[in-house]
């Protein structure tokens, strides 16, 4: 019986293996990544955001590396800021197996406003699986957040992210924990509008430290919990987010708790007066042991309803 000459075949199948090789891994070396930066900088434009690339370059085999990365959205609405965020360092990394299927699953790994974030991400056409931790992220350094906020806020961000958002979006479920350190809330310079009194600028306050814990269950997230003690403000939230696609079509109903301490009134008179002087939309938001309280109704990204709740009890609103 003859042998089968598997020296031979080694040798003469090791040369097109090799030069494969040899192709892809100089390939993979000498990638043009300043023109795919120009192409996603010019893809965004035509999308109508802005994208600024410093450095680009490989992570992994699958994966792109930023340096200095700022993404710019336009404002939704006259008057509101764009949505502007700068990224130290951003990796994200595609899963090849994924690319294969209708869900594409993706990891990443960013550093910005002094701290950091990473997780993974699943997206599909109908689909969406979220895990994120963040820790000591810099709200003063993240001036997109005056979009959501209305006002400035500072403090050190930390925390986690999960959620599974199947194609029915009433099976939803996920976890959200985050706490905020040394909440300031205002800047002494900037407005805000107070439902039955107009706007006011808001001395920067103490907030203390916020707690917000939330449970995901059949589409809806319910805050179980979300307070501070500060030496100037006391803040309370309670009650359900009703999730949507887009996320920005949810439906917020909640209630707003706000206590403000006698010293933080002594030393911004212009609060002071506007408790002295409180409107009858104000004195309906105004609880028995002094605090205001709101209930807030409407979408997520759209214009939200306060309702005075001065003569509710502080509970979730059913």
């Amino acid at each position: 019986m003859r042998r089968i000459p598997f020296r031979q075949i080694f040798k003469w199948a090791g040369y097109p293996i090799f030069f494969l090789l040899c192709f892809v891994f100089f390939a993979y070396k000498t990638f043009p990544y300043e023109r795919l930066a120009d192409r996603l900088v010019q893809e965004a434009r035509t999308r109508g955001y802005e994208l600024e690339i410093i450095d680009l370059t490989h992570a992994g085999f699958s994966g792109l590396a930023f340096e200095n990365m700022r993404v710019v959205l336009p404002a939704e609405e006259d008057g509101s800021p764009p949505l502007d965020v700068i990224f130290e360092e951003l990796t994200v990394k595609a899963s090849l197996f994924s690319l294969m299927s209708d869900s594409k699953s993706y990891s990443f790994d960013a550093e910005l406003a002094g701290g950091e974030a990473d997780g993974d991400m699943t997206l599909g056409e109908s689909n969406l699986e979220v895990d994120v931790e963040l820790d000591d992220i810099d709200l003063a350094a993240i001036s997109a957040l005056r979009r959501f906020t209305k006002i400035p806020l500072a403090g050190t961000l930390s925390g986690e992210v999960e959620l599974t958002m199947p194609s029915e979006v009433n099976e939803s479920t996920g976890d959200v924990a985050i706490t905020v350190e040394g909440l300031k809330v205002g800047d002494g310079e900037s407005q805000l509008e107070i439902p039955g009194w107009g706007g006011l600028t808001v001395d920067q306050a103490d907030a203390g430290d916020l707690e917000l814990l939330a449970t995901i269950e059949d589409g809806v997230a319910k805050i179980e919990r979300a307070s501070s003690d500060g030496s100037d403000l006391k803040l309370g939230m309670l009650g359900n987010v009703r999730l949507s696609r887009p996320l920005k079509r949810s439906e917020l109903d909640l209630i707003l708790r706000v206590k403000v301490e006698d010293g933080y009134k002594e030393r911004s008179p212009k609060v002071a007066t506007m408790f002295e002087l409180a409107s009858s939309g104000l004195k309906s938001a105004m609880t028995s042991d002094g605090a205001i309280q709101y209930i807030i109704a409407g979408s997520l990204g759209g214009r939200l309803r306060p309702r005075p709740a001065g003569n509710q009890p502080f509970e979730a609103p059913k």
